[in-house]
């Protein structure tokens, strides 16, 4: 079983409600005759798996952020909003990523793994010596994952691979104050644990819900490409105290961790395939589906390590909170996806800096046939990641319309651009607007359109867009991860179990497309035998391929050569020093969004403070001619649209400081050491 399914041992947790934490004894309460059984340890284990830190659909900052950012319901506001991919009416701002700050939990996960690699051993006869080995490798692999979440927050951590316990006869407990170890120290250490953890598993799980040697392989390629961006791209952070680098890798490092990075990923070469049981080289729309099913299909090739929910025992509200409002029935239409991600996607008409361009060079509109005739040749990935105006889901279609023309006005007439596209100002200073378009403040009792014909429209549909709290902000709702078989009534809070997939083998590709690449064009063109820049570029062809997308030509096209300027084509925002890892980085981004990964992609790159300043998101805003409209279903009226982009109304504006690239430690953690544990440099 290669694909590893977390909190399966659903039973042996005694799960509650959605909210509610999984209880764990304490370790003195715990008799180790209890825990060094067969039936101990996998009760043991599968408890460990379950707090693993991973940032799936329950990793929020807000709703008070239970277990530390960890294991809450209300999943609106993510770091993804920093990232420019994604908008919802909840956050005008930064959102901050050390509001919710993993520290106490990740310790105590720590000190549960190591009671395993420290006293297991010990009881070779009552669990097998096979198995020791194996629960000793898994415990590693458990210690590894929790101190990288530390570490991409914190930089270097007091590293603790014993249990410590109190001192009860002296009262000295100064053994319990760990200084910070540097981050390159720390990295090792998590890298070490990962390889003695890949040399001693087996490659096939001996049970469905435990990683094995390629599980370990996946992950060294993900941390190991962490730690050599920051060796490369991290010395303004680089920040010391007595002698310890808490922050920052010597760039001579960068080389080093590039090549583990590349190593992991091409040894799992195989073992996994991009996950393609729809995909047809000439059907857009199955392709679509086919990318939208791998994210929900519990026997995809593609899945390497998941974490796996279950009604009624363990649930999320993805679908409520995301899916548009009239396909759910609470929440929604907070999955608001900007128009600066969708513009980084082929089959679009663009203008000269890589925008979407729905105007003639006169200035006028273009005028569409239909909702969909502007997407119809659209790169499929698109289609299945984003939900498009007018794209049929489960029975329903999105109704996306910021307003409707009035009969008296015929398509044929041209109409100039409302407002200019890098503008917050309002439709209601143009005068057009004003006398011509019907609209309405927010989804819900609108004052309705009637048509020639007699019949009742919404004149801004059912979903918007809107500048209220009702409705997308942005013209678009996502589809990655919503379920496609469930019914209004099942979309609600709590009802939702598909899994979250952590690691899949895309993201594997990725990492080795960007680890050669940065080891070709930095003094290694090749490893192992291996052309490093023919390996990335066949790396991303087979991304494309799945996508839909354009192929690359050549490998070639992987050059050292300098960016596009920000403005002078496609995919030109996102920050890179050459055109073929600005390529990769773009691919990156079109691949991996909404999987909270892009925000520790802009950590580690150092491009955050660059890319996101006093950035506002752009917006799509469709408007329907009431002329010649003929309604075909509740939520579909087929007529001609204009399309206008601009920037997203509310005038909100996202800035990453600088000085953000790390979280500060927890002051309670600084004062519980006398200081021993030291702070990060700006907190």
């Amino acid at each position: 079983m290669r694909k590893q399914i977390l909190a399966l041992f659903i039973a042996a947790l005694s799960l509650g409600s959605a909210c509610n934490k999984i209880d764990i004894a304490p370790l003195n309460i715990i008799q180790d005759k209890d825990v060094f059984t067969d039936a101990g340890m996998r009760s043991y284990m599968a408890a460990l798996y379950s707090r693993l830190p991973i940032e799936d659909f329950k990793h929020g900052l807000s709703d008070g952020g239970a277990e530390e950012g960890f294991n809450t319901w209300n999943c609106i506001v993510t770091p993804e909003l920093n990232t420019g991919t994604i908008a919802n009416r909840n956050q005008g701002n930064f959102a901050d990523p050390g509001t919710r700050q993993y520290w106490r939990s990740g310790y105590q996960l720590i000190r549960n793994a190591n009671y395993i690699i420290e006293n297991l051993p010990e009881y070779g006869e009552s669990v097998g010596t096979d198995n020791v080995t194996r629960w000793i490798s898994e415990a590693k692999f458990i210690r590894a994952y929790t101190y990288f979440a530390l570490a991409r927050r914190y930089g270097g951590v007091p590293i603790i691979d014993q249990v410590l316990s109190a001192d009860l006869e002296t009262d000295n407990n100064d053994h319990l104050k760990v200084p910070r170890n540097s981050e390159e120290e720390t990295y090792d250490f998590i890298l070490a644990d990962l390889d003695d953890a890949y040399a001693n598993m087996p490659t096939v799980s001996e049970q469905k819900g435990r990683v094995n040697k390629n599980v370990v392989a996946a992950l060294i390629s993900r941390v190991a490409l962490h730690a050599g961006s920051i060796a490369r791209y991290g010395a303004l952070q680089r920040y010391a105290v007595d002698g310890v680098m808490l922050t920052g890798i010597p760039e001579s490092r960068a080389n080093d961790y590039f090549s583990q990075s590349f190593k992991a990923a091409k040894a799992i070469e195989g073992v996994y395939s991009l996950y393609k049981k729809k995909w047809s080289a000439t059907d857009k729309l199955a392709t679509a589906d086919n990318y939208a099913d791998l994210f929900l299909d519990p026997e995809s090739p593609e899945t390497i390590f998941s974490r796996a929910y279950q009604y009624p025992y363990a649930v999320h509200s993805f679908d409520a909170v995301y899916s548009p409002t009239h396909m759910t029935s609470d929440y929604g239409d907070r999955y608001n996806i900007t128009l600066d991600y969708v513009e980084l996607f082929d089959g679009l008409p663009k203008n000269a800096k890589g925008q979407l361009n729905t105007l003639h060079p006169n200035g006028t509109y273009v005028v569409y046939n239909t909702v969909d005739e502007l997407w119809a040749n659209v790169e499929p990935r698109l289609r299945g990641t984003v939900l498009l105006p007018g794209q049929p889901f489960k029975g329903f279609r999105t109704d996306l319309r910021r307003g409707t023309i009035i009969e008296s006005v015929d398509p044929a007439t041209p109409i100039q651009k409302m407002v200019a596209e890098e503008t917050t100002v309002s439709y209601n200073s143009n005068p057009f607007y004003q006398a011509n378009i019907r609209s309405f403040g927010n989804v819900n009792n609108q004052e309705q359109v009637t048509l020639a014909n007699g019949t009742k429209i919404n004149p801004i549909g059912l979903d918007g867009p809107t500048n209220a709290n009702t409705g997308t902000i942005t013209g678009f709702h996502g589809r990655k991860w919503l379920q496609s078989d469930i019914t209004k009534a099942q979309t609600n809070l709590h009802l939702s179990d598909q899994a979250w997939i952590d690691i899949r083998y895309a993201e594997v590709l990725l990492n080795r497309a960007e680890a050669a690449l940065e080891l070709a064009q930095n003094g290694v063109p090749t490893l192992e035998g291996v052309n490093l820049q023919q390996d990335a570029y066949l790396s991303i062809n087979l991304i494309r391929e799945r996508a839909g997308a354009t192929l690359l030509t050549s490998s070639g096209e992987l050059s050292s050569a300098a960016p596009l300027e920000k403005n002078t084509g496609v995919g030109s925002y996102v920050l890179a020093p050459t055109r073929g890892l600005q390529i990769i980085r773009v691919e990156r981004r079109k691949e991996l969004a909404f999987e909270n990964k892009l925000w520790w992609d802009l950590v580690r790159w150092r491009t955050a403070d660059q890319e996101v300043n006093n950035r506002t998101w752009r917006k799509c805003n469709p408007f329907l001619f009431a002329k010649g409209a003929i309604v075909e279903s509740a939520d579909y009226v087929r007529g001609k649209y204009i399309f206008d982009c601009r920037y997203e109304e509310r005038n909100a504006r996202f800035t990453v400081p600088a000085t953000r690239y790390y979280q500060g430690i927890p002051n309670n953690e600084i004062t519980a050491t006398n200081g021993i544990i030291k702070q990060n440099n700006n907190y």
